[in-house]
């Protein structure tokens, strides 16, 4: 019989752990997995059907119940526990607050088949690294984080009470009116993203243009020509006049000239959010896909743990085991490297996970070698380059009277950009103009142009203000742009989100009866209960039991008004069937 019997979250790192062990642990172990969550949150039957009549009793915490969602992982782990006699199952699932969640869901099965106060081990690792899961197997803890396992409790049953309450009341306003209507969902995180999206498209909607001219000069000093252009001048009488003195010049004159050096520093220890939001640039892929990516190369040995917010490294940290795997990719064959790290570390740190590195060197290609990639070239130019040196050159040259702007820009140091030129700097230089010094007119012409309305929200935008508003964590806000294309709230536009009609109807019914339903200060509350939870300093009921009353006066709202929430909704899904 097996001494230890161990669950990891997926198949992949259950064989990469069990290819260690069998080397290295002198007790018998049994390796298996589940395929994420063995069980979900669900609302009682009684709460099956969907009725307007039982929304505001259905906002209860004892109204949920735990269901099993993998039926065929369940019954593999129960087999394994049941051959587990004499010895103890160890949790090996991520390690983050959804793993920890997970953990739970095996602690409940293992103790229904060993007895409630049956002993378990927790097993900790960050990447699938031989060494660091051997380092893992030797400091073994003897219990969950709990803060972490009621956080992520609370995040689930709050999420599916508040979700499940809303869209059936915003389905069922509009199915009264509009036969067969699909499902209109609402979400405490999706529904301001959605609104953040909205808000964009009416500021651009509402945008009123202004016209307005400048001189454009293309100058020759010496061999070298460069651009040269007038303040914007809003009105065209004086603009006219303006290219009129610009025309009668054939020379000019330098009034100022002068450099700035700006030192650009390297790029911090990769994190999630800052690394999506760069690769959904970088690849032009969805956030989701591309943490789905990064999850395939963890566990296939090739990163650490993809889910972190920490942006430092740690104490005792091999760099120079990290580099080999990179220099043995060829990725960066001839390039001049520092000998010894010097890393360039963050503040950040989530407590629990180092940033994201390299592990083992990825041969294959596709938008997986370009994932794998960026984490390389970022972990190098971080530890093994210097920083970019960049010179700012800017100047006022005299035509006929018209005093004339130029910019440059050229790198005196290429530093890590050797390594990381995703985002390199074009370098656009500007001959070195003594001051004084006559320059050639070789074009002048009076340029018209308007003013222009902001652009659409990239994903890339939506990512960074839903971090900086608290919304959702690393782990989540990859899914949520992808969410609003897929309910058929936003659609893409090349590299742009856009509301549909039914996005814009949506937010604009739910401000009308209360903004709170759509704002992210709403939401904000509820992750401090969360953090709070975490801490330790408030109760897991307690804290649900807030955070539901801050929005059940809000469905109080929602039913009082729930005969215009329906018209709204409905005359735009009317519209949409007469396309």
């Amino acid at each position: 019989m097996p001494r230890y019997v161990v669950v990891a979250e997926k198949k992949s790192v259950a064989e990469a752990i069990y290819r260690v062990l069998k080397k290295y642990a002198r007790e018998s172990v049994t390796v298996t997995s589940v395929s994420g969550h063995l069980m979900d949150c669900d609302l009682v039957e009684r709460y099956a059907r969907w009725r307007l009549s039982d929304l505001l009793e259905l906002f209860r915490p004892e109204n949920t119940r735990l269901v099993v969602s993998d039926k065929y992982a369940y019954s593999r782990v129960v087999r394994a526990f049941s051959n587990l006699r004499e010895g103890l199952m160890v949790v090996a699932t991520d390690n983050d607050h959804e793993g920890e969640l997970i953990g739970y869901e095996l602690v409940i099965l293992y103790r229904s088949i060993r007895g409630e106060k049956a002993e378990f081990r927790r097993m900790r690792f960050n990447s699938l690294e031989e060494d660091e899961i051997i380092r893992a197997w030797q400091n073994l803890e003897s219990d969950l984080n709990w803060g972490w396992v009621y956080k992520a409790q609370l995040r689930r049953t709050f999420d599916l009470i508040t979700g499940a309450a809303f869209t059936r009341l915003l389905t069922l306003s509009a199915r009264r009116r509009v036969n067969g209507s699909g499902v209109i969902s609402w979400g405490p995180v999706q529904s301001p993203c959605l609104k953040f999206v909205v808000d964009r498209e009416q500021l651009i909607r509402g945008f009123k243009p202004r016209k307005y001219w400048y001189v454009a000069c293309i100058l020759k000093y010496g061999d070298v020509v460069f651009k040269a252009s007038s303040d914007e001048v809003w009105d065209k009488a004086l603009a006219e006049s303006l290219i009129r003195d610009v025309s009668s010049a054939n020379l000019g004159e330098v009034l100022e000239y002068s450099e700035e050096r700006v030192r650009v520093a390297r790029p911090l220890p990769a994190r999630t959010d800052d690394s999506l939001r760069e690769l959904v640039k970088i690849t032009g892929r969805s956030s989701y896909s591309l943490m789905r990516i990064m999850e395939q190369l963890y566990q296939s040995g090739y990163l650490s743990y993809p889910r972190t917010e920490t942006n430092k490294y740690p104490d005792g940290f091999d760099f120079k085991k990290r580099l080999k795997t990179v220099m043995d990719s060829g990725v960066l064959a001839g390039v001049e490297l520092r000998a010894e790290p010097r890393p360039r570390n963050g503040k950040l740190s989530d407590g629990a996970h180092p940033p994201i590195y390299p592990t083992g060197t990825y041969t294959g290609g596709g938008v997986e070698r370009a994932v794998w990639e960026y984490f390389a070239r970022r972990f190098v130019a971080n530890a093994f380059t210097d920083d970019a040196l960049v010179v700012r050159q800017s100047a006022v040259v005299k035509v006929g009277g018209v005093e004339l702007r130029a910019a440059g820009r050229y790198l005196e140091s290429a530093g890590f950009y050797t390594v990381f030129p995703y985002f390199k700097p074009r370098e656009e230089p500007l001959p070195k103009l003594p001051v004084g010094a006559v320059v050639e007119v070789v074009e002048a012409r009076l340029v018209e142009d308007e003013t222009r309305p902001p652009s659409r929200l990239s994903e890339s935008d939506l990512l960074r203000i839903m971090e900086s508003n608290e919304l959702g964590t690393d782990a989540t806000r990859p899914l949520y742009p992808s969410l609003l294309v897929e309910r058929g709230f936003v659609v893409r536009e090349k590299k742009s989100l856009k509301p549909t009609g039914l996005g814009e109807a949506l937010i604009e019914t739910l401000k009308q009866v209360d903004e709170r339903l759509v704002t992210p200060e709403t939401r904000r509350i509820v992750e401090g209960f969360m953090k709070s939870v975490e801490r330790g300093e408030v109760q897991l009921e307690v804290a649900l039991s807030a955070a539901l009353d801050i929005y059940r006066p809000l469905l109080q709202n929602c039913l009082t008004q729930i005969d215009r929430i329906g018209e709204r909704l409905a005359m735009h899904l009317a519209n949409v069937r007469q396309r």
